[in-house]
C-alpha cells in the first residue's frame, strides 16, 4: 500500500493515543505561526510564497518517572499560483527518566551531533542519554521514511534530489541512522568543552544507486578572556556509492564571538566553513545527511562550498533584537554546486558576497515579529555570467503562541 501524509500522521497519533489514559495533569496550548516570501535565488523568476500553520501541543505526566509530549500541525501553503494544505507531526516524544543521570526519549525527537553539519532535525526513533565521566553520552537510532522530505533536507544521492523536486512526493529519503555523541565542559581544568560524535546511515531506498556513509568528528569550544569565545571542529567521512569505490571526505570549521564592551547586548561573530569538494578517486565531496542551506540568500548546501562570514547582532531594546552579517561564498570543485546563471566556462573558485539583516520584534513573550532580506551580488565572483542578476530574498514571518 502506497504510504501517505495521512498514513504517518495516523501511525503516531496512534501510537501518542495509546499513552493518554496514563497522563495525569496536562498542558496544552497552540501555536499559529505565518510567513510571507518573495525570492529570487536559484530560479528564473520571483518566486511568492506563504504559508499559515497551526500548531496545537499537549505536554503530560505519565506517572513520577515519564512524560508525554504531543505536538502536530496543519499548513496552508500558497506556491506556483496554487494552495495545498500540509499535515505534519513534529516534535512528539515519551521521555522517561528511571534514575539520575539517565534519560530515554521515544517518537518524533530532536537530535543533532557534535558541529550539526551532518544531521540534526526531527527524527523518528529512540535515544538514549547517559552521565559517563563527567560529560554526557547520548546514542540514538532514527528512521527517516516517515518524515516530510521538505523538513528533513535529505538529499544525498541524485535519486534523493528528485524526489525532492517532485511535487507529488511527501515523504523524505528513507534511511536508518546510528549516531553517539559524548560531551563534556570544563575540560583541562578550563571553562572549555570538547564534543565528539560519530554517526553512519545506510540507504534503504529502492534505487539503482545508493550511498551509505559514515562520519566521526569533533568540537572543541574555548573561551579567551572575559569578552572572547572559539569554536572549532572537524567530520572526517567515509562513503560507498553504488558503483563507485570508497572514498573519504571532510569539512572544517571555526569561529570566533565577541562579547562588544559597549551599552548594547551585542556579539560581533566570524567564522570559516570548508567541504572537500569531489577532487579524485579518493579523497571526493562532503556529503552530510541533513542539507540545511548554509546562506541567507544563495542557500547551497554544504558540499564542494567554503565560505567566510561576519555577523553583529545587538539587542536595541528588551523588545528588539537587530542582526546584520556579510558572507562570501567559494566553490572547492567545479561541478558540485550548481545554479542558473553559471558560466560553465569558469574554472573559479569564486561565487561571490551576499549581505543580509533582520529585525526580530517581541512585544510580549507569547508574540513575535520578524522580518529579513538581502541580496547576493554575482558580479563580485567569477562563476556567474555577466548578464546574471542580483538574487535577494525577503522575509516576514509572525508568531503567537496561546
Amino acid at each position: 500500500m502506497k504510504k501517505t501524509p495521512l498514513h504517518s500522521f495516523c501511525f503516531w497519533v496512534m501510537f501518542f493515543l495509546f499513552a493518554a489514559p496514563f497522563c495525569f495533569s496536562q498542558d496544552f496550548g497552540l501555536i499559529v505561526n505565518q510567513k510571507a516570501l518573495l525570492a529570487d535565488e536559484d530560479t528564473s523568476s520571483a518566486a511568492i510564497e506563504y504559508t499559515g500553520t497551526a500548531i496545537p501541543w499537549l505536554a503530560a505526566p505519565l506517572g513520577g518517572k515519564a512524560d508525554l509530549y504531543v505536538s502536530g500541525g496543519l499548513s496552508a501553503h500558497y506556491d506556483d499560483e496554487a494552495w495545498k494544505s500540509l499535515p505534519e507531526l513534529y516534535r512528539s516524544e515519551i521521555s522517561v527518566n528511571p534514575g539520575p543521570g539517565f534519560r530515554l526519549e521515544i517518537g518524533r525527537i530532536p537530535f543533532r551531533e557534535s558541529l550539526s553539519f551532518v544531521c540534526a532535525g526531527l527524527f523518528d526513533g529512540l535515544s538514549a542519554g547517559f552521565t559517563v565521566g563527567g560529560g554526557r553520552l547520548r546514542t540514538g537510532l532514527f528512521y527517516t521514511g516517515l518524515l516530510y522530505k521538505k523538513a528533513a533536507y535529505i538529499y544525498m544521492s541524485p535519486a534523493d534530489q528528485a524526489d525532492y523536486s517532485n511535487k507529488d512526493s511527501y515523504f523524505a529519503s528513507r534511511r536508518f541512522i546510528a549516531a553517539l555523541t559524548w560531551e563534556k565542559t570544563s575540560v583541562f581544568n578550563t571553562l572549555g568543552g570538547l564534543s565528539f560524535s560519530g554517526l553512519c546511515q545506510f540507504d534503504l531506498n529502492d534505487t539503482e544507486t545508493r550511498i551509505h556513509s559514515q562520519y566521526l568528528e569533533a568540537q572543541y569550544t574555548a573561551p579567551l578572556g572575559a569578552r572572547f569565545n572559539t569554536v572549532s571542529g572537524a567530520v572526517i567521512e567515509a562513503a560507498e556509492e553504488s558503483g563507485k569505490d570508497p572514498y573519504a571526505a571532510f569539512a572544517l570549521s571555526a569561529e570566533i564571538q565577541w562579547l562588544l564592551p559597549t551599552a548594547l547586548s551585542d556579539v560581533l561573530t566570524i567564522g570559516v566553513r570548508f567541504s572537500s569538494g569531489a577532487w579524485n578517486d579518493g579523497l571526493g565531496v562532503f556529503i552530510p545527511v541533513t542539507a540545511e542551506a548554509q546562506g541567507k540568500i544563495l542557500r547551497p548546501m554544504f558540499s564542494g562550498i567554503a565560505l567566510a562570514e561576519a555577523a553583529y547582532s545587538a539587542r536595541l531594546h528588551r523588545t528588539l533584537q537587530a542582526m546584520v552579517s556579510g558572507a562570501y561564498y567559494l566553490r572547492t570543485d567545479k561541478s558540485t554546486y550548481r545554479s542558473p546563471g553559471m558560466d560553465a566556462s569558469s574554472a573559479s573558485p569564486l561565487l561571490g558576497a551576499e549581505f543580509y539583516g533582520a529585525l526580530n520584534f517581541s512585544p510580549f513573550h507569547d508574540l513575535l515579529f520578524s522580518l529579513g532580506g538581502g541580496v547576493f551580488l554575482p558580479q563580485t565572483g567569477k562563476v556567474f555570467s555577466a548578464d546574471t542578476g542580483i538574487k535577494y530574498r525577503l522575509e516576514l514571518t509572525a508568531g503567537i503562541s496561546l
